[in-house]
């Protein structure tokens, strides 16, 4: 039974659930983007408070260290997938290895999404001044 499986169905699998969590990544952005939005009208109106001010300052710190591991792991991920790339042209002819190299680019995409969303996140908390 299992000789029979089609391994392009795993293949496939994981890259729907990849971008299930792009998704989810997505909608957790949207979410803190509208906090960070609502501390802008604040902001205007001259009402952040000293908890807004300690918000602000800790976020901005967690994100800039979040974004420096995210640099850093996407430079380590690179040579990676790079070698699990070849080892799938090694292993399968060439039309299959690019069904199976369809998990690596949405991983990359991931990964991205991920360093923009926090690259974007410290670029609107500086925008406030406190």
């Amino acid at each position: 039974m299992l000789q029979n499986f089609p391994i392009e169905i795993v293949s496939n699998i994981v890259s729907l659930l990849i971008i299930v969590l792009i998704i989810i990544k997505f909608v957790s952005y949207k979410k803190k983007v509208s906090v960070i939005d609502g501390l802008y009208k604040l902001e205007e109106e001259n009402k952040l408070s000293n908890n807004d001010k300690e918000f602000i300052k800790s976020n901005l710190l967690e994100y800039e260290i979040l974004h420096e591991k995210q640099i850093g792991f996407n430079k380590f991920m690179y040579p990676a997938f790079i070698l699990v790339a070849g080892i799938f042209f090694i292993y399968f002819d060439f039309a299959e290895a690019m069904i199976h190299i369809n998990i690596l680019v949405v991983a990359f995409i991931y990964l991205y999404i991920k360093k923009i969303h926090y690259k974007n996140y410290i670029e609107l908390l500086k925008g406030i001044k406190i």
